[in-house]
């Protein structure tokens, strides 16, 4: 009993020291990531701006709902794991260069803007694409989490991985 005992306590230690590290982080972050995708700035657009496919490149979306337009502009609904989804809304599309979408939700707990910007090269082939996310977590502990153990550019770095996959794959 007094094992169990020391196990509760120093648990709750565990995550009292969580979330006060988690509480010196600032909640709002903009972080970029920047690859190579092998194929031309209009394929990598066209993966890009078809979010109703993006859950055949995007092994973490299970699926995806495709919503009305919102003043002419793209909205949707991924579904991911354990029942989780996030409703997306592109709030500026210049083709085949810039995309900017936003978490549409305003009760989130986490969310921000992500800007995709294209630019030809380094060969004809090839695109370079620049994804920044300017966002913000509010729950101290996710803070804590994806600063120390996932690392913020977590999201992005898989974003491109699988970008970069689709388009080598056509």
């Amino acid at each position: 009993m007094k094992i169990l005992g020391l196990l509760c306590v120093v648990l709750a230690l565990a995550v009292g020291i969580v979330y006060v590290d988690g509480t010196t982080i600032p909640e709002d972050h903009s972080i970029s990531v920047t690859g190579v995708v092998p194929a031309p700035p209009g394929r990598v657009f066209s993966l890009i701006t078809n979010v109703a496919n993006s859950s055949a490149w995007r092994p973490a979306v299970k699926s995806v709902v495709t919503l009305q337009p919102d003043k002419g502009r793209d909205h949707w609904v991924e579904y991911l794991d354990h029942g989780r989804f996030m409703t997306f809304l592109a709030v500026r599309t210049e083709a085949p260069m810039r995309r900017e979408v936003v978490l549409d939700d305003p009760n989130a707990s986490y969310g921000g803007t992500w800007i995709y910007e294209l630019l030809p090269g380094p060969s004809p082939t090839n695109t370079t694409l620049r994804i920044t996310e300017t966002g913000f977590i509010h729950p101290p502990i996710y803070r804590f989490i994806m600063t120390h153990i996932v690392g913020l550019t977590h999201n992005l770095d898989q974003y491109m991985t699988d970008i970069k996959a689709a388009a080598a794959n056509p």
